[in-house]
């Protein structure tokens, strides 16, 4: 039996943030373990039930609420008894700057939040079992902390260019646009996402072609190769397995159902 999970679209007034809620239920005393495949979103994460533990790439308890960070390689998680939990999937740029955190992890696997911001509004979403109501309670949260109309700077903007760019356009032309020099670039991406603009790009690049990809079908590698503008096939095949520790043909032959929930993918593939 996998996790039962739910997906939210944020309102207008807070979608400037939020990009995705997700609520995931389930029991089990033997345990769940897979993994969760790097994206281009940072959550903050609240667990309500028992605490998951993560297996790699460091073995450790993950807390009640954190900031799970950009990471260039897949986590391996372990669910076990009672999961109960809100995922808040966020433009990391933007989560980073309103809360003046840095998402520089060094060998963290998770980002901890001050208890004094964010144990009242834990407890106040604890109270309730409805996944709208915790929404709300933090929308509130949100809105307290930062109240004005946010404006995006010119690490946002950026950072949005990269993730809708074709990958035919260079960084070096992305970043041209913006008169500032790649050292001044990659000290503010590794602040606002704890990765450079390069790892951004192949995270990207992994994500758009998972979502090409059907597994009731042969996987055609030439038109991969030619949509993520990879200079041959087994160079695709060493980036995808750098990011997903697995090859293409067994990550997608296998059952991704849980990689999804734990990944944050099905509510956008819905």
């Amino acid at each position: 039996m996998k996790p039962v999970a739910e997906y939210f679209k944020p309102g207008n007034d807070i979608s400037w943030l939020v990009k995705q809620f997700e609520a995931i239920n389930f029991y089990s005393k033997k345990g769940l373990t897979d993994k969760f495949v790097p994206r281009q979103d940072a959550s903050l994460v609240f667990h309500f039930g028992t605490l998951p533990r993560m297996l790699s790439p460091a073995e450790q308890q993950l807390p009640r609420y954190f900031i799970a960070p950009l990471v260039p390689t897949a986590n391996r998680i372990m669910i076990k008894g009672r999961t109960d939990v809100l995922i808040v999937t966020c433009n990391p740029t933007i989560l980073s700057r309103i809360l003046g955190i840095s998402m520089i992890r060094e060998k963290k696997v998770c980002l901890n939040l001050p208890k004094h911001v964010f144990n009242p509004v834990w407890e106040t979403m604890k109270k309730h079992d409805d996944p709208e109501a915790r929404i709300k309670a933090f929308s509130g949260f949100i809105h307290d902390i930062y109240p004005g109309k946010y404006i995006p700077d010119e690490t946002d903007i950026m950072f949005e260019m990269i993730c809708n760019s074709s990958f035919n356009t260079q960084l070096r032309d992305i970043i041209s646009d913006f008169q500032v020099c790649e050292r001044t670039v990659q000290r503010r991406f590794r602040e606002r996402l704890g990765i450079t603009p390069k790892m951004l790009s192949r995270i990207v690049k992994i994500n758009y072609l998972w979502n090409t990809i059907n597994s009731k079908r042969p996987i055609d590698y030439q038109d991969l190769v030619f949509l993520g503008n990879y200079f041959d096939q087994t160079h695709f095949i060493k980036d995808f397995k750098a990011m997903t520790g697995e090859t293409p043909d067994y990550f997608f032959k296998r059952n991704l159902d849980m990689v999804r929930i734990l990944s944050g993918r099905a509510g956008q593939e819905n």
